[in-house]
């Protein structure tokens, strides 16, 4: 049943077997594993069924530190969450993703992917696609329309394949509305924005592990009113959950869950380089299906990347990568002419063929004005984009790089000093990189450029260089907020423990991608949905 906290009678606490806040796609699947059981729940969802820009007014927050997308821009506040604009990319973390690294102190979960193997196999339903054999390349040549693709001649020690599956993409809260309506025992209820949590009476702040009695909420009217739960669970994203843990200072002043002060650091994101590089053919009219197109296959698409193999990650003490290659009908060779003339001057010597290099530039005069208007403006597109005809051949491909980040402490979320509409401190997220996350970056475009070379594909242009980190001004976050309440075993390194439970706080749990110690380089969801059964298993299992 659904229900707005507008119209219902609160002067009276609500009481609940189990409180989920937020119904995004972890609050959502984590209430479809309990419909129609002996358990009551219910979801408090922040907004409504549809935008509201005064609910989304609430995700504003200050940035310091990289250049990330603005915090109210890229997170959703309405039943279904995120995955109201969410793209769609689908795909689990690799094996290593979970393992220990003897380079990464950081590094490491409490659990292995073959304990969430089950987990991203009712994922994939969840999230609507075709199939969980991701890299079997043969199962895909055997679907209809999929004769045509072919992988590339990698040195799988250094390069791989890697196959994503892109969602319809799944909006959960369309998709799963009428589960949880018909659902006796389930109550959500919208426009009801959770302040804070609440301390138990017979819990004291002084004890190792505490307890919880519920929350307090309030309606956008600013009527407040509690919601009393046996036991809790935040699934509210990578961002809000260090809020509301930081904002809960009655549970411990520094934040519930907080003992450790780890609450809000170690956040992730996924770096984003769009056309980073350029990798201009050996020969004109090159086209590599499987990479540069998303193939209809059955219920979803697919396309592959080009991933780091984990023997390049531990030989090169680098984190994971992906290259997403998108295809240009637009020639280079007068941008790499002149950057060539330029190059030469620069060490006092003309360079060889000026007359070709000077005759390429005219060519090409547009694309040199479209790309120097970019550069001086710092901008991702310009008067003078050049619109090739339907009939051009691919000349090259603009190569995009998202890279892992690595585990930094100093990357942080705490409570700014800005209030919202509630009366309440906002976030401010500081974006830290790691001189990893460089070498990881220069690395990736190296060793791309190396492995096109080598299977005389063309030259790849690479705008990245040295070894001290010089991030270009356009870098940007891809959304993929993780960490803030990474999972560890060691309540000294983590704020909960492998079943997601805060260390501290017996009956609080914590879904979603604020619990990855690591990020790989896939997109969370998949991995946010089967963490969430996994927490729903567990839920089952302890309050039967």
């Amino acid at each position: 049943m659904i229900y707005d906290a507008n119209t219902l009678d609160l002067d009276e606490p609500l009481e609940t077997d189990i409180l989920i806040i937020g119904a995004g796609p972890a609050g959502i699947t984590i209430a479809k594993q309990f419909a129609d059981s002996p358990l009551r729940v219910i979801i408090l969802e922040s907004g409504g069924a549809s935008y509201d820009y005064s609910a989304q007014d609430l995700n504003r927050g200050s940035i310091t530190g990289i250049p990330a997308e603005p915090l109210d821009a890229s997170r959703l506040r309405l039943f279904g969450g995120t995955s109201n604009h969410w793209a769609g990319w689908c795909r689990p973390l690799d094996k290593e993703d979970f393992d220990v690294r003897d380079d990464w102190s950081e590094s490491g979960w409490p659990i292995t992917k073959d304990d969430l193997s089950k987990y991203y196999d009712r994922a994939t339903v969840l999230c609507q696609l075709t199939s969980t054999k991701f890299d079997d390349f043969k199962y895909w040549k055997s679907q209809i329309g999929t004769q045509h693709l072919n992988k590339l001649n990698l040195n799988n020690n250094r390069l791989l394949t890697s196959i994503f599956q892109i969602s319809p993409p799944t909006r959960f809260g369309e998709a799963y509305r009428q589960d949880l309506e018909e659902a006796n025992n389930i109550r959500v209820i919208l426009n009801a924005t959770v302040l804070e949590l609440l301390k138990s009476s017979d819990s004291s702040l002084n004890s190792q592990i505490k307890k919880i009695s519920g929350v307090l909420a309030s309606t956008p009217k600013r009527k407040k009113f509690t919601v009393k739960a046996h036991t809790t669970v935040i699934a509210v994203g990578g961002v809000e959950t260090s809020r509301l843990l930081l904002l809960s200072n009655k549970v411990h002043p520094q934040g519930a869950g907080n003992e450790n002060n780890l609450v809000g650091k170690y956040f992730m994101d996924h770096p984003w380089l769009r056309s980073i590089s350029y990798l201009r053919f050996q020969k004109p009219g090159t086209n590599w299906p499987l990479y540069f197109n998303q193939t209809k296959v059955n219920s979803s698409r697919i396309f592959a990347t080009l991933t780091a193999s984990p023997t390049l990650k531990k030989s090169k003490k680098i984190g994971g990568f992906r290259l997403w290659l998108r295809p240009s009908k637009v020639s280079s060779a007068g941008i790499d002419s002149a950057r060539t003339i330029i190059k030469h001057l620069t060490h006092g010597n003309l360079v060889d063929n000026l007359e070709g290099h000077i005759t390429n530039i005219f060519a090409d005069i547009d694309t040199l004005a479209d790309v120097s208007y970019k550069s001086l403006f710092q901008v991702r597109s310009s008067p003078f984009e050049h619109k090739p005809k339907y009939s051009d051949p691919y000349l090259g491909a603009f190569i995009d790089l998202n890279i892992e980040q690595r585990p930094n402490p100093e990357s942080r979320l705490t409570l700014d000093n800005k209030i919202d509409a509630f009366g309440q401190r906002s976030i401010k997220l500081d974006w830290r990189l790691h001189d990893t996350d460089w070498h990881t970056a220069t690395t990736a475009l190296d060793i791309a450029a190396q492995e096109f070379g080598r299977i005389n594909a063309g030259r790849v242009h690479i705008s990245l260089q040295g070894n001290k980190p010089n991030w270009p001004p356009l870098i940007t976050s891809s959304n993929h907020h993780m960490g803030g309440a990474r999972m560890s075993s060691d309540p000294k390194k983590g704020v909960v423990n492998a079943d997601c439970r805060v260390h501290s706080i017996e009956n609080l749990y914590i879904a979603g991608s604020a619990v990855f110690p690591t990020s790989g380089y896939a997109n969370p969801t998949l991995t946010i949905v089967a963490l969430s059964l996994k927490l729903a298993e567990h839920l089952r299992g302890i309050l039967k």
